[in-house]
């Protein structure tokens, strides 16, 4: 394995942040809120906004899983996503929820409004059927496995794969 090149371009490139939010309701793993983390910083996300329990940039865990990238990120916490929405809706962003229900329009023909926040629920529970009526629109991945969701980071980094293409 150390045989291969490494292209190592830490800190070698200026930050440019783009219109992409990405709002973490209520979620559990702070190994998961680090990899968010860690793929906000890359893809150069605005902001990272934490919701309830939600760990933050401080947390151990999140410290270790972003790779170092955990405080080059901006984030906020709000108590509750009416708050956090508030905050964005001030900023004119179009709130999407990231969730497999009934009605979900597919991600991937989708034309996305700028400024956009993804809204991610929990782990187990996913985003609350209360919050679903908070937001502008519901997104979700299409997936042809036997399983009907993908674990929140990875949504995340598709969410923002997605976001800088369509910018």
């Amino acid at each position: 394995d150390y045989d291969l090149l490494i292209h190592s371009q830490d800190g070698r490139r200026n930050r440019i942040t783009k219109p992409i939010y990405l709002v973490l309701d209520e979620i559990r793993s702070a190994f998961n809120i680090g990899s968010i983390f860690r793929t906000a910083e890359c893809f150069g996300i605005e902001e990272i906004i934490l919701i309830g329990y939600t760990a933050g940039a401080d947390n151990a865990k999140v410290m270790k899983t972003s790779m170092g990238t955990a405080h080059l990120v901006t984030s906020k916490s709000f108590e509750n996503l009416q708050l956090a929405k508030e905050y964005l809706k001030n900023k004119s962003v179009t709130l999407y929820a990231m969730e497999t229900v009934e009605g979900a329009q597919k991600m991937e023909t989708t034309r996305l409004k700028f400024p956009a926040a993804f809204v991610f629920g929990n782990e187990a529970l996913g985003v609350s059927a209360e919050n679903l009526k908070l937001v502008d629109e519901i997104l979700e991945i299409s997936l042809s496995g036997w399983k009907n969701s993908l674990n929140v980071a990875v949504t995340a980094a598709i969410c923002c794969y997605e976001a800088n293409k369509q910018l």
